[in-house]
C-alpha cells in the first residue's frame, strides 16, 4: 500500500514536470535557438515559427481557414531582415508572454536587449520560469507542437524529434559555418540542460519508490548527483537519482545476494515503477532528449 501511495504521489508530481516546470522554461530557449537555426534556411523551407489558429483536438489536425496558409500563420516580428521574431515575440506567439517581456539574460544573470540572439540558456530559463510563476495559474504551460511547428500536432515526443531533426538537417546541409556555429553549440548545450533537468526532477520520486521496494530486502539505495546536484531555480532542491550500479555492487558485497539475484531484483523494481503510463511517458521524454542530445552533439 505504501509503495502505491508513493507512486501515486510521483504521478501527480511528474504530470507537472511533463507539462512544464524549469525544464519547460528551458524548452522555450531551446526552441528559440532551433528557430534561429531554421531561419538559416530559405524562407520557403522554414518549419518553425508557425502555428495553427484553430486546432481540432478530436481530429488532431488544424482546422482549415482562409486566414494564413490553410489556418497556419507565421510569427511576424520586428527583427530584420524578414520580420523575424525576437525571443519574447516568439514566446508571445506560442503563448503566455508579452511581446516585449524582458526575459533574456547573460551567464551572470544580467538583462540583455530584447533583440539579443545569444542568451544564456540557464539564466534566461530562470527568468522564463519566474515569469510564469507570477501568473494566476503559477505554472509553465505546455507547448503543443502546432503552436510552433508548421503542420505539427499536439504530440510532445514527436515535436522533440521534429525540432531535433530539423537542426540536424541544417547542420548536414552545411549551415553550421563559423558565423553560425554558436547557434548549434547553444542548441546542444540547452538540450543537455533540459535532459539534466528532467532527470533531476524525476530522481526524488524514483529514489523514494526504489528505497521503499528494497528496504524490506535490506538493500541500501545508493544515489548519484544529477548535473550540479541542485535545481537552478531552487538551490535547496536536490537533484539526485538512483545509482543502480553502486546499489547492485553493495548488495552483492553484503554476501546476501548473488549477482544474478540482484539483477533480477533491480529489474523487477524498475518494471513495477514504470508500469504506469505517466511514469513511462516521463522516462520516454528523458530518453527522447538523450537522443536529441546525441544528435545535437553530432552537429558540432
Amino acid at each position: 500500500m505504501q509503495t502505491k501511495l508513493i507512486i501515486v504521489s510521483f504521478l501527480l508530481a511528474v504530470t507537472k514536470v511533463l507539462a512544464g516546470g524549469y525544464a519547460g522554461a528551458l524548452d522555450r530557449v531551446w526552441l528559440f535557438y532551433a528557430y534561429q537555426i531554421d531561419g538559416l534556411n530559405d524562407p520557403a523551407d522554414r518549419t518553425l515559427g508557425w502555428k495553427c489558429l484553430s486546432w481540432d483536438d478530436r481530429e488532431n489536425k488544424c482546422r482549415t481557414s482562409k486566414k494564413g496558409v490553410n489556418g497556419w500563420v507565421m510569427c511576424q516580428g520586428t527583427m530584420q531582415p524578414g520580420r523575424r521574431c525576437t525571443f519574447s515575440e516568439l514566446l508571445n506567439f506560442i503563448g503566455g508572454a508579452d511581446r516585449k517581456e524582458d526575459l533574456l539574460a547573460d551567464s551572470s544573470g544580467k538583462p540583455l536587449p530584447l533583440t539579443d540572439t545569444n542568451p544564456d540558456p540557464e539564466q534566461t530559463a530562470k527568468n522564463v520560469y519566474a515569469h510564469f510563476e507570477r501568473q494566476p495559474r503559477a505554472k509553465v504551460p505546455d507547448w503543443p507542437g502546432y503552436r510552433i511547428i508548421h503542420k505539427g500536432d499536439e504530440d510532445y515526443m514527436r515535436s522533440i524529434i521534429r525540432v531535433t531533426d530539423l537542426v540536424k538537417k541544417a547542420a548536414d546541409d552545411g549551415k553550421n559555418t563559423d558565423a553560425n556555429k554558436q547557434l548549434f553549440q547553444r542548441f546542444a548545450d540547452t538540450t543537455m540542460q533540459i535532459k539534466t533537468a528532467r532527470v533531476g526532477d524525476h530522481g526524488p520520486y524514483l529514489i523514494s519508490a526504489t528505497e521503499n521496494a528494497l528496504r524490506e530486502r535490506g538493500i541500501h539505495v545508493e544515489k548519484e548527483s544529477v548535473g550540479s546536484g541542485h535545481s537552478p531555480i531552487d538551490p535547496m532542491r536536490t537533484w539526485e537519482t538512483v545509482d543502480w550500479e553502486k546499489t547492485m555492487s553493495q548488495a552483492v558485497s553484503s554476501g546476501s545476494f548473488s549477482n544474478d539475484d540482484v539483477k533480477k531484483i533491480m529489474s523487477e523494481v524498475r518494471t513495477e515503477f514504470y508500469k504506469d503510463d505517466t511514469a513511462s511517458a516521463h522516462r520516454a521524454v528523458i530518453r527522447a532528449f538523450e537522443t536529441s542530445e546525441s544528435k545535437a552533439k553530432g552537429c558540432l
